[in-house]
């Protein structure tokens, strides 16, 4: 057995070949000889049979040596699909993850940035912006929400009479 199923295709090819080219030379001297020898008619009609019989056994080796590499083919191609499939599953986790990580990093910047502002504003230092995009968008974000918190906050007012003695 050809472990190459291309061979095995290829043999089956050149076999199918043959055997149409023998009864093709066959046919044409049965006529000749059909004509001059009748007797050698019907041993050749004989032979034609068997050459005949032997192209459908060819025939069914080309299509079985077609058929099973292409349903390989198919199989291996469905088991790669499961395994993408399989891979996109993976990660859609990951992301999932990474998400969360990402979630809980901004919200210990956010943090951060609460406990360190006051120390900042103190020493007088301005802020350095964000080089991502992302980020300066989250930046905009918390100075928006600053001033809306000072907007919101009455100015304490310090007591400028002195208390009345009694």
């Amino acid at each position: 057995m050809v472990d190459n199923p291309i061979e095995l295709l290829i043999r089956s090819q050149q076999v199918a070949v043959k055997l149409a080219a023998d009864t093709l030379r066959t046919v044409t001297s049965a006529a000749v000889t059909g004509v001059t020898q009748p007797d050698e008619l019907v041993r050749q009609v004989g032979d034609l049979a068997g050459a005949v019989a032997s192209m459908a056994g060819a025939i069914t080796g080309i299509a079985g040596a077609t058929a099973q590499p292409l349903q390989d083919f198919i199989v291996r191609q469905r088991e790669l699909a499961d395994t993408v499939a399989t891979l996109a599953d993976a990660q859609a986790d990951l992301a999932a993850v990474v998400a969360k990580l990402a979630e809980r990093h901004a919200e210990a910047v956010t943090a951060l940035e609460n406990v360190t502002a006051p120390i900042f504003t103190l020493v007088g230092t301005d802020p350095t912006p964000p080089k991502t995009r992302a980020a300066r968008v989250r930046q905009s974000e918390v100075a928006t929400a600053a001033k809306k918190v000072s907007a919101a906050k009455p100015p304490s007012k310090a007591r400028t009479s002195k208390p009345k003695a009694t």
